[in-house]
């Protein structure tokens, strides 16, 4: 069964999270920003996802959450998962 945003994703987030990151822009709780299938110069697409991905595994800093604590492996591999299976809501 492919990983879904609001079933699988959107949980793992803590409302401080979605707090914080709503700040600089970066919509962790809205399904239309984070699936958006636009690149960017790091990204080719999913430019959204893959930047809050990358910061969730440290491949990109400022590393997320801020003041941690950070993701366990199998958080990463369950968002990892949800762009594999094509972003599903």
């Amino acid at each position: 069964m492919p990983v879904s945003f609001a079933g699988d994703i959107l949980p793992l987030f803590r409302p401080r999270d979605i707090s914080c990151m709503a700040g600089h822009g970066v919509m962790l709780d809205d399904y239309s920003f984070m699936s958006d299938d636009q690149g960017n110069g790091d990204f080719a697409d999913h430019a959204s996802a893959r930047t809050v991905y990358a910061r969730l595994a440290g491949t990109a800093q400022p590393r997320m959450p801020v003041g941690g604590p950070f993701w366990t492996a199998d958080q990463l591999v369950k968002f990892a998962s949800w762009m594999d299976d094509g972003f599903q809501p």
